[in-house]
């Protein structure tokens, strides 16, 4: 068969990567990764003996018109074609638009799992079936209509579940099919253009799941792929695609720290020229790890750090974290030469005013190399959100609005005007704060007194 694996062209700035698979907007297209997802779709198909392609029209510059001149030109017998929370209307809209082009099976792709949402898409969309399991092993049967694993559908306008999908072996994926990604093209803000993914394991059993997307996307099981496994498509990265800079895409690539060290070691043995970035935890790390990870190649880290409120931050934000841990794993990152990136996160519900103060004083205190803030979203399916919907804080379910920067709810002692400001003022003073020159110093002294009398309000 000839099978076309789609994104939809994004009018904003846009990675459909990132929260758990769900999407992430951006107000600048900072980073643009590649759809990992379907290239291991991809190379299962091609096991099988499809032809495929990929088609990814925001890192071709292709609009609307040359995706569907692509389709009308290759005439695929099926497509498979990604939808994202923060896009679902419009790339629902353009999975409608297909049908003039496929006259086989249609299939939208999600990491949504709440079926409300589900159900949604499948009614906007017109697709025949909409997967939100782990498919990259069962997507030929899923084309072939043989199985529905991991997949949902309408029945007499009510939605019908073929039960959950989840991939127990991760050594059983085969090697991305890269070759059909434009790989030049895809960059991450923190390593630059010629960056590609890696997902070494799934998964996270921590109490984040309160409200963050990975766990609703992957589950509470954490499951990894071996370290030779990793080497391997780490190699075929480097030697067959001439790729040297690899983001990994685990919630917590440090989960198992012999594991992370196993793989360091494979780097370090085969003498493989890598700069590479990842995410974790700060209470999965210590100093003879993040050693041995620079050894590797690695450039810095994502952590979790959430909230500067220290109560909020070990009950609500980051369980198992304290302030001691973090400073610890600051100095010793700052020696190593290694960068970190802070990830904040403002409005979860036991948050003050005065807890985004404390957020502020922690990242002028702790001075992390770069951070990034982003509001409270209550995604659809986690905790929080059936929280927050029972105690009247979500003010829109508008999902468009659900991309990580938009006030989509507010708290007991936040408005949503609150979060907004919060989220400004602490992104600008940490920006004027980097910048030399008295009138950035100026316009940094003016957003800190403003913030600190807001505070005290």
């Amino acid at each position: 068969m000839r099978i076309i694996l789609v994104n939809p062209p994004s009018t904003v700035p846009m990675v459909r990567d990132m929260a758990g698979g769900l999407g992430f907007t951006s107000s600048s297209p900072v980073s643009s990764l590649p759809p990992l997802e379907f290239a291991w779709m991809a190379a299962t198909l091609q096991r099988k003996g499809h032809e495929v392609k990929i088609i990814d029209p925001d890192v071709c510059g292709y609009g609307l018109a040359a995706v569907y001149e692509n389709l009308a030109e290759y005439k695929p017998e099926a497509v498979v074609c990604a939808v994202s929370l923060p896009t679902l209307y419009k790339d629902c809209s353009f999975l409608a638009g297909i049908r003039k082009y496929c006259a086989g099976r249609i299939i939208a792709k999600t990491s949504i799992s709440y079926q409300p949402v589900l159900k949604e898409i499948l009614q906007k969309s017109a697709a025949d079936i909409c997967v939100y399991g782990e498919c990259e092993l069962n997507i030929g049967e899923l084309i072939l209509g043989s199985s529905r694993a991991g997949a949902v559908w309408l029945e007499n306008g009510e939605i019908t579940s073929g039960g959950d999908s989840i991939i127990q072996d991760l050594d059983s994926l085969p090697l991305p099919a890269r070759g059909l990604l434009s790989n030049d093209k895809y960059a991450y803000s923190l390593l630059g253009i010629g960056t590609t993914t890696m997902q070494t394991s799934r998964g996270c059993p921590f109490p984040c799941a309160y409200y963050c997307a990975y766990p609703l996307s992957q589950g509470r099981l954490w499951r990894r792929r071996t370290p030779e496994h990793v080497l391997r498509e780490i190699e075929d990265i480097v030697v067959n695609h001439g790729i040297t800079k690899i983001l990994f895409r685990d919630a917590t690539f440090t989960m198992d720290k012999e594991r992370a060290s196993a793989i360091c070691d494979l780097i370090i043995s085969r003498k493989i020229k890598i700069q590479w970035w990842c995410e974790t935890r700060v209470d999965c790390l210590d100093e003879s790890l993040m050693r041995k990870m620079k050894a590797a190649g690695c450039a810095g880290m994502n952590i979790g750090v959430e909230s500067g409120d220290s109560e909020v931050m070990e009950t609500q934000a980051k369980i198992g974290m304290t302030f001691g841990k973090l400073k610890a794993i600051r100095e010793a990152a700052r020696a190593l030469g290694l960068r970190l990136h802070f990830l904040l996160m403002v409005g979860l519900p036991q948050e003050t005013k005065r807890s985004i103060y404390e957020t502020y004083k922690l990242i002028t205190e702790l001075k992390p190399e770069t951070i990034g803030v982003t509001i409270v979203t209550p995604y659809p399916g986690t905790p929080l959100y059936h929280e927050a919907k029972r105690k009247g804080y979500i003010e829109t379910e508008n999902w468009a609005d659900f991309g990580g920067h938009n006030p989509v709810m507010h708290t007991a002692g936040l408005t949503a005007g609150d979060l907004s400001f919060a989220r400004r003022s602490l992104n600008s003073i940490f920006y004027y704060l980097q910048r030399p020159g008295l009138a950035s110093r100026f316009k940094a002294v003016m957003l800190i007194l403003r913030l600190k009398l807001w505070a005290l309000k």
